[in-house]
Parts: structure tokens; sequence; C-alpha cells
């Protein structure tokens, strides 16, 4: 019975210190990180593709908006230290282009189709962000560019296997192919064909599956709207009869709430995915991007 007790014991050992060990993410080959990114779905397909084989870490901290963020020297640092930088580019991080001359840095606007900037967008967002919108990745076929584009410079940059690098963009773009029909059958037969947000991020969304959309703001999440522009987004609120207008989670919610209030709907979180907050760490794309689906299903009336 003892000798019993004492095998189940270091059989028991064994197993938590396999469990331990396999849960563990490994530690940077060098001291430094193998790849940085600067935006969540960046993020999220480079962890997809390297599982355990490479260290991803996001630049810009869960929780705090992209386009505002601004890199310390000790974040140069670690860029500059790192194997590899990806950043979105066309104009969505300002401060990426202290970064443009680095040998590692790569921006992914170079690989997808991107589309012009709203045509209600003010000559600053123009100058700010170029001609293009910059929210790119919420284009479900930007991002199986982006999936490929990233399994190639793994495989050329950090010299890993390109045919288990193939298998793993093959296993995600499946997945976005199945997200894309979600998309394409909840979003086919709605009442409504308009969406009123706080920031104008969603216009990739918008084209792909034939929605409209209006905002407080432009391209900026950071841009202050004028007194026109909330008045006439009430009345449009109004006139369509909208019962739901969504703000960000980065973004004060204070002039959606105002918007709301004054036109008698109610307010939500839509996410944009450029970052995450910390409640939503662990979430893929796919379970974010599934959470708009829901709220834009119930937010435009579809069958």
């Amino acid at each position: 019975m003892k000798k019993a007790l004492s095998v189940l014991l270091i059989l028991t050992i064994l197993l938590i210190a396999a469990v331990v060990y396999f849960g563990q993410k490994p530690l940077p080959r060098s001291g430094r990180a193998d790849v940085i990114v600067s935006t969540y779905a960046l993020y999220d397909i480079a962890r997809h593709l390297l599982t355990d084989e490479a260290e991803v870490q996001m630049l810009v901290p869960f929780g705090r908006d992209v386009h505002t963020f601004e890199p310390s020297p000790k974040d140069m640092a670690r860029v500059e230290r790192s194997r590899l930088f990806l950043y979105s580019g066309a104009g969505l991080e300002p401060w990426a282009q202290r970064f443009s001359s680095f040998a590692n840095a790569v921006d992914m606007s170079r690989f997808v189709v991107l589309e012009k900037a709203a045509e209600h967008a003010d000559h600053h967002e123009e100058h700010e962000h170029g001609a293009y919108d910059p929210h790119y990745w919420l284009d479900i076929a930007n991002m199986k560019r982006l999936v490929e584009a990233m399994a190639a410079l793994f495989s050329d940059r950090l010299h890993l296997d390109p045919a288990v690098l193939k298998r793993r963009a093959a296993v995600y773009e499946e997945r976005l192919d199945v997200l894309d029909a979600l998309y394409r059958k909840r979003l086919s037969d709605c009442r409504l064909d308009t969406i009123v947000v706080g920031h104008n991020a969603f216009g990739y969304l918008a084209h792909r599956y034939g929605f409209h959309v209006e905002a407080l703001s432009g391209l900026s999440s950071d841009r202050m709207p004028d007194a026109a522009t909330m008045a006439a987004l009430s009345k449009l609120v109004k006139s369509k009869g909208i019962h739901t207008v969504f703000y960000e989670a980065f973004v004060s919610d204070k002039l959606m709430r105002t918007l709301a209030k004054e036109a008698g709907v109610r307010v939500d979180v839509l996410q944009p995915l450029a970052n995450i907050t910390a409640d939503e760490i662990g979430a893929d794309y796919f379970h974010l991007m599934n959470v708009n689906l829901l709220k834009l299903h119930d937010a435009m009336e579809c069958r």
C-alpha cells in the first residue's frame, strides 16, 4: 500500500512539473524579444504563427491608445535590440516614423490593399494620416495578406521552417474564411444600413459587408467634433430609428453618452482591434470579431 502511494505521489509530482514546464513561455534566447509589434492584430497573427518558437511582444501596452502612444527611450532601445519590429503603418502610429530607419523595422501596410480615407475627413487628418484609412486589418482579405507576409518574414528573418509556418498560416486563414462567411450571413438582411460611432475606424468592415458608418470624429480618435456634427448625428439617429451608438474603450465615452442621451438611445463599445483592454487579454482576433458581430447584428436589427 505504501509503495503504491509512493508511486502515485511521484507520478503526481512529475505531472505537476510537466504542466508547469510546458505551460511556461520560453524566455528570449539572447535577452531580447524576437518580434515586437505595434498593434493587436499583428500580435495575434504573430503569436499564432510562431507559437513557442519565438517571443512576441506588444510595444504599445495593452490598454493604451495606439494613435496617441509615445515611445520612451527605453522602448526605442527595446525595439532596436529586437530581431524584427512590425508596425501597421499607413499613418496609424505617427510615432512609428522614429523607427522607420531601423534595419529590423517593417511597415506592414506595404502588404495590404488600402482604401482612401473617408471624404469627410478634414485637412488636418489628411495631413496626419495621409490619404488612406489605416484600420485595414478589419478587412478579412487584408488579414490573410498579413498572414502570408508575416509567414514569409519569419522564415526569412528568424530562419524558421517555412513548411511549418505555411501549415500554421493555412489554419489561421481557414479560421478567417469561417469568420468572413459568418459576417456575410449574419449581416445580410438588416433593417438598418448605418452605424454611428465615436471614431471612424470601421470603414473597411462596412465596405466589406455593405453598411455605412457615421462618426463623431474621423480617423483620429483624439479629434474633437464640432456642435454641427453632434447635431447632425443626433438628427440622423432619430430619423433612421437607430437604437444603439458605439464608442471605443480607449476613447472617452462622454460625447457619445451625451449624444445617446439627447437622442434617447443606448451606448455600447465596439472594438476596432488596434489594441485591447486589460480585461480582454487572452482573447484572440476571432473572439473579439465575433463579439463585434453580435453587437452589429443587434444594432442594425438583422435577421
